[in-house]
């Protein structure tokens, strides 16, 4: 994977997570296709990790594709059948450090940027 794709998959994750953090229902529907009780089942999901209101992040950008929490990569991308779709789990990260919940999303080729479509928060 390069270097500029890598910075794509930060930048639309980060942006994710960035409306999910502000529970921007707007930007959550029109952008990564969330709706309200999906928002609400993913932040009851991470009550239920956390046990209180989270901000939810990625590892760090210089480490985010080479650092590994045991044998996991914080940033995992994998291809799917469809060459213009790819997997991603993601360590969140939680007061500066990895957490336990995996992020769970797909990218898509959207003409040269990447869409964001949510899977599931699990372990």
């Amino acid at each position: 994977m390069d270097k500029e794709f890598e910075a794509k998959v930060y930048a639309v994750i980060s942006e994710f997570m960035i409306s999910v953090n502000s529970m921007d229902t707007v930007a959550l529907r029109e952008r990564f296709g969330v709706t309200a009780p999906i928002l609400d089942e993913m932040v009851e999901c991470l009550s239920d990790y956390f046990g209180r209101k989270v901000y939810i992040s990625l590892a760090p950008a210089d480490v985010a594709f080479s650092g590994k929490v045991g044998s996991r990569p914080y940033i995992d991308v994998y291809e799917m059948n469809d060459a213009k779709i790819w997997g991603v789990e993601c360590v969140i990260w939680v007061d500066g450090k990895a957490a336990e919940p995996i992020l769970h999303v797909e990218l898509l080729d959207n003409d040269g940027g990447l869409g964001l479509r949510y899977k599931y928060i699990g372990s």
